[in-house]
């Protein structure tokens, strides 16, 4: 019996080890949408999944600014990102630990693919 009770003791305590840790904090997920053709935009932020916000920012961009051809452009998690777009609908889009650092990202990888960048939205997913 003596063998059994060590064995099972070794047992709960490997099976209790294997138990993947819970998360302590949620993750916030956020995403940009843009029309390139028209220059729409939607944005959404503090949703439960990558999808979610993808889903709600796709939505403002066709029901609120009417634009057929709305396409996420950018997708961040606990974080701040910001989406800078150019004078001829050149766009980026880039994150940050706070929304100055993404508007600085956002408007150099505009920059890249166009002209006269502005920042159009920034925004931070992080629960507040």
């Amino acid at each position: 019996m003596k063998t059994f009770s060590k064995f099972a003791t070794v047992t709960a305590a490997l099976a209790m080890l294997a138990v993947p840790a819970i998360a302590s904090a949620a993750d916030y997920y956020g995403a940009f949408a843009f029309s390139q053709k028209t220059g729409a935009s939607g944005w959404s932020k503090n949703y439960g999944s990558q999808g979610e916000a993808e889903g709600a920012a796709l939505q403002v961009c066709f029901q609120t600014q009417g634009a057929s051809d709305c396409k996420v452009s950018y997708s961040f998690v606990n974080s701040c990102a910001a989406l800078a777009v150019g004078g001829d609908n050149g766009w980026g889009a880039d994150w940050g630990t706070n929304v100055q650092a993404a508007e600085n990202k956002a408007l150099h990888t505009c920059s890249g693919y166009s002209y006269n960048c502005k920042v159009i939205t920034s925004q931070c997913s992080n629960g507040s």
